[in-house]
């Protein structure tokens, strides 16, 4: 699962086999799994900032009405 996400996400963001190959040598030790297992990281790491940001507004939001 996250080798087919992660050769997903380099073949959609480079759309280059050559520059598919050079990015996952460089910077992700030769394996579409830790691409993958990158770009899952961020999605959460993006997640966990929303849900904190809507939590902060609530709060404030509560307090202020």
């Amino acid at each position: 699962m996250l080798s087919f996400l992660g050769r997903s996400y380099l073949y959609l963001r480079f759309r280059n086999t050559e520059k598919v190959q050079q990015e996952l040598t460089r910077k992700y030790e030769g394996q579409f799994k830790n691409a993958g297992l990158v770009l899952l990281a961020d999605i959460l790491m993006a997640l966990a900032v929303v849900t904190v940001v809507a939590l902060i507004a609530a709060v404030l939001y509560l307090l202020v009405a």
